[in-house]
């Protein structure tokens, strides 16, 4: 059989086209209709299924980098988005056995009794995104503080522009103290573990 040029090249609707081996007329099926979306609708909602990109910003070449110009009203949209979001970090001590992020999800939804979904993603050492529905669940999950994964902890921590894992200092750790003779009336509910004072008499 003879190659279709005009078949693989794309013919405009209703053009005829006719194979020389074989008579009979045939007529190309119409294009099919792309639906248009908004350049922030593709930036919310990734699993549009659209192969336009008209409406998306154009890469501009700025020295050896590629850019792209954002809007103020995309930027601020986006910022809002990310205001029912949380950031974490897993704390392992040495010789632990790192997590998958399938792990973490499983654990902490044993201890989290959100009303919504959530979901989370690994951002690389040891860091987290966690994506909440509503700022409700968000917040329940925050006043909830660290988590103990038994072993590990998950610190959770306020969502912020800007971040950028590989500049992150750890400013504070959990440690156990025992404070020798302390008198017990000074020992609050915190004190005790297990039912027993951590402290020596």
């Amino acid at each position: 059989m003879a190659f279709n040029w005009q078949a693989k090249l794309g013919v405009p609707q209703g053009r005829i086209t006719v194979n020389q081996e074989s008579s009979p007329a045939a007529i190309l099926p119409p294009p099919k209709t792309v639906q248009k979306v908004s350049f922030a609708q593709a930036l919310f909602a990734p699993s549009t299924n659209s192969d336009n990109n008209d409406n998306l910003p154009q890469p501009l070449i700025r020295g050896d980098k590629v850019s792209i110009h954002i809007s103020q009203s995309v930027y601020e949209k986006g910022m809002d988005f990310y205001k029912r979001n949380l950031r974490a970090r897993l704390v392992l001590n040495k010789g632990d056995k790192p997590y998958t992020t399938k792990e973490v999800y499983s654990k902490l939804r044993k201890q989290w009794k959100t009303r919504g979904a959530w979901s989370m993603t690994s951002m690389g050492r040891g860091f987290y995104e966690l994506f909440f529905s509503s700022e409700e669940d968000m917040r329940m999950a925050w006043v909830m503080g660290t988590i103990n994964l038994k072993p590990g902890v998950l610190c959770l921590f306020e969502w912020k522009k800007d971040f950028n894992m590989h500049k992150q200092r750890n400013t504070h750790a959990q440690v156990w103290i025992r404070l020798l003779e302390l008198p017990q009336e000074y020992a609050s509910g915190n004190c005790w573990c297990g039912g027993h004072p951590t402290f020596d008499r």
